[in-house]
């Protein structure tokens, strides 16, 4: 009975933790060129090119604990949008790549999508050209590459 107890608490604490984890840090962009998008918005048939034109977007789903396509070339100036198609698996996309940020004096990554919850979307406008690779915070072994021409 002591563990049946435990078992339910501690399946409410994961359903608690799973609704609000992205409320508080979905705000949270260090860059001007990241954006939240709501997933009213988001175009739920778009392809997932893995080359891009420039100033087009590039899609690239999360799914069954990874980044769909994991690896990505695209022209300066694209747009990647990330969308989060779990069904109860909150994720982020973080950038391994850091910058100064001058007001703090801090590294902080280039982008930090903070928690995205089910459903929701995080885009970030690549304006120079090289190598980004980035992970999931909350699942490390999660990780993928843009390549900027």
């Amino acid at each position: 009975m002591k563990t049946r107890r435990i078992f339910i608490s501690l399946m409410a604490l994961l359903m608690f933790a799973i609704i609000f984890s992205g409320s508080a840090l979905a705000a949270l962009c260090i860059s001007s060129n990241a954006t939240m998008i709501p997933s009213a918005v988001q175009n739920k048939d778009a392809r997932t090119p893995t080359l891009s034109q420039q100033n087009e977007t590039v899609n690239v789903t999360i799914v069954n604990f990874a980044y769909t396509p994991s690896n990505i070339t695209i022209t300066n100036g694209t747009t990647v949008v990330w969308t989060n198609k779990e069904a109860f698996i909150s994720h982020s996309v973080v950038s391994d790549k850091k910058i100064i940020n001058p007001d703090l004096g801090t590294r902080s990554p280039l982008f930090n999508s903070g928690s995205l919850s089910p459903g929701a979307s995080f885009a970030f406008q690549f304006n120079t050209t090289g190598t980004f690779t980035y992970y999931c915070a909350e699942h490390p072994f999660m990780r993928g590459t843009v390549i900027v021409t």
